[in-house]
């Protein structure tokens, strides 16, 4: 302790700012990875449960009333989907549009509410991979100032010894070790959930054109008949 006491008091004030600033993003990056990973595990397993629920399930009224009870609980992206698509499809039919426009209608509409929740589940993960990018530069910036302080207390000096230029050496190596301990769980994270989400969005997708292209199907036959 009484180390890094020492080494913050030695640092100038643009070390100390970097430093400030690069804890902050840390902090602010497992945050994320916290919300991130409470909100997809949740959001999935209320999916699955919606999906559940429907099972084999033909009736629009009622795979309506599901979803809109599920969302009650909270964010279920299955259900939102589902519901977008069957609300468009209840729209076209009471204006008597023909099947195939019904259809693509419907398609389209499942299509956007799926883009529509895939960027709620990436919801702050672009800061993330700001914050990958950036903190290496940060640290390569308090880098170059504890350099620069180091060769001014040798100009002041007008010696190289070890006294004169460990408080800058230092902080820059201080400096640099935060930026990479920021940056690389960072980086880690996002590029996980990154894929975490593309898998969600295949299982999303293929869910979602089930239900809604079932229900759909059953719908059109029986007005058909």
């Amino acid at each position: 302790m009484d180390m890094v006491s020492e080494l913050w008091g030695s640092m100038a004030i643009t070390g100390k700012a970097v430093v400030v600033i690069l804890i902050a993003l840390s902090i602010y990056s497992y945050v994320v990875m916290v919300d991130r990973i409470m909100a997809l595990r949740a959001d999935g397993q209320r999916s699955k449960e919606f999906a559940d629920q429907v099972g084999d399930g033909t009736d629009v009224s009622q795979i309506l009333s599901a979803t809109r009870a599920a969302n009650e609980v909270g964010d279920n992206s299955l259900a939102t989907v589902v519901e977008a698509g069957l609300q468009e499809y209840e729209s076209l039919r009471s204006d008597e549009q023909p099947e195939a426009i019904v259809v693509e209608g419907v398609d389209e509409s499942v299509s956007r509410q799926l883009d529509v929740a895939l960027l709620a589940l990436r919801s702050r993960l672009s800061g993330m991979a700001t914050i990958s990018g950036v903190a290496p530069f940060l640290g390569l910036f308090g880098t170059v100032t504890g350099l620069i302080s180091a060769f001014r207390g040798i100009a002041e000096t007008g010696s190289g010894g070890l006294a004169t230029v460990s408080g800058g050496i230092s902080e820059a190596l201080v400096t640099t070790v935060i930026g990479l301990f920021v940056a690389i769980p960072a980086l880690w994270a996002y590029n996980f959930f990154m894929n975490k989400i593309d898998v969600m969005a295949v299982e999303l997708d293929n869910a979602a054109t089930r239900i809604v292209s079932r229900t759909v199907r059953h719908a059109l036959r029986a007005s058909a008949a």
